[in-house]
């Protein structure tokens, strides 16, 4: 009777701590929601040459990559708990130097912060929700629910955000994406304080390199979420520029567009993790969401009006095959590891700032052959490489 007592008590500070995890990811979201498609036209208006963007956030995503790395002997030394409140502060001081610094150096030097911090946090939240699931047969149900809620925060927040943006007004932003993240560090701290930290360990390069090599599914898997953040790379980078810069669409467009796309998250990720659960394994659902990407993506290309039904329905299709990616790659992966394999996560988590390495320096080669709109169609033909390793994969079911 004990045992069971302590295991009833254990699920339920587990569902608990989920719970808070699951509107933890809720604020992240929107706060980064308001600003991701506006951040590239943000620093151009500042200043910034529209052809040196990308390597701008390539630079921050070489920083980020050594900040990863590095993130288990902080994990190590000061907890879980500990790092993600640190991280939540001085991303909160970040934003609100957008808000008052003009002064380019400076905006410079906040952009990395902003561009290193998130994929931090997100880690930091990775480990809390796997140590809440663990043990748990529901790991693409739980998934799919997190990712979800997340997907909340990206209908409403570029929507509201292209208006509050409208006349170049980009201060105002990031004063209200600042007030966003407060409540995230006050329910982190009173949350989230019972967490028992698993044993952390140190990203040995190599040896990780070794052991891609030896598991297939695993080499299949990590490239398959690196094509998912490859492509987010090139939309948020290279979208806005496009149906601003080179259609003439107001920038409140580019909310609308984003927040109809977005619900293909909110509608499928939640009864696509459960199917996955318990019906289906995720390689076919892997396959199918790639050929939709691909097929979608490459329509973009040719798309000349500016009918924001039009850019919205399109968008919305590639963010179908974007969904069902993400939560087949997030279920899949997660079923093969739990929080002490922190080695595994911090790679996996490597894999977007990689892509925002890769992804807007592909962009800057495209540019130097062909006009900015054919940037979709170079896209689409990496996403349909995904089909073939997808197919590659053993599957679960």
């Amino acid at each position: 009777m004990i045992i069971h007592g302590k295991r009833r008590r254990a699920k339920a500070l587990a569902a608990q701590s989920r719970h808070a995890l699951y509107a933890l990811n809720f604020f992240f979201s929107l706060h980064l929601a308001f600003v991701a498609y506006y951040m590239s036209l943000f620093l151009i208006n500042r200043g910034f040459p529209q052809e040196f963007i990308g390597l701008l956030y390539a630079v921050g995503s070489i920083l980020t990559l050594a900040s990863i790395a590095f993130a288990p002997r902080l994990l190590k030394k000061y907890g879980n708990y500990t790092n993600l409140l640190v991280l939540g502060l001085i991303e909160l001081l970040a934003f609100l130097g957008f808000v008052f610094v003009k002064d380019l150096t400076l905006l410079f030097a906040l952009f990395l912060i902003a561009f290193i911090i998130p994929t931090l946090i997100a880690f930091s939240l990775d480990i809390f929700l796997e140590g809440s699931s663990r043990g748990d047969s529901n790991t693409s149900g739980i998934r799919g629910i997190f990712l979800t809620i997340g997907s909340f925060a990206w209908i409403g927040a570029p929507l509201i955000g292209g208006f509050i943006v409208a006349g170049e007004h980009f201060e105002r932003l990031f004063a209200v994406a600042t007030l966003i993240f407060v409540p995230f560090i006050f329910l982190a701290a009173s949350q989230l304080e019972r967490f028992r930290d698993p044993k952390y360990i140190q990203l040995n390069i190599p040896k990780f390199a070794k052991s891609l090599a030896r598991n297939k599914n695993l080499r299949n898997i990590f490239t398959a979420s690196f094509l998912l953040r490859f492509f987010y790379g090139m939309m948020v980078i290279y979208f806005p520029l496009y149906i601003h810069g080179t259609l003439g669409m107001p920038l409140s467009s580019i909310g609308i567009i984003i927040a109809v796309a977005t619900l293909a998250f909110v509608l499928l990720e939640i009864p696509l993790g459960k199917l996955e659960d318990s019906l289906w394994g995720e390689k076919e659902v892997l396959i199918l969401g790639f050929a939709v990407i691909a097929l979608t993506t490459a329509s973009l290309s040719f798309l000349t009006t500016t009918s924001i039904v039009v850019w919205a329905g399109i968008m919305f299709a590639t963010r179908v095959g974007a969904a069902m990616i993400e939560v087949s790659t997030e279920g899949y992966f997660f079923k093969q590891v739990n929080a002490d394999d922190t080695d595994d996560v911090s790679a996996f988590r490597m894999l977007y700032p990689l892509a925002y390495i890769v992804s807007p320096l592909f962009g800057t080669i495209v540019l130097f052959f062909m006009p900015l709109k054919f940037i979709f169609l170079a896209t689409a033909v990496v996403m349909a490489s995904g089909v073939l390793f997808a197919s590659a994969l053993k599957d679960t079911k």
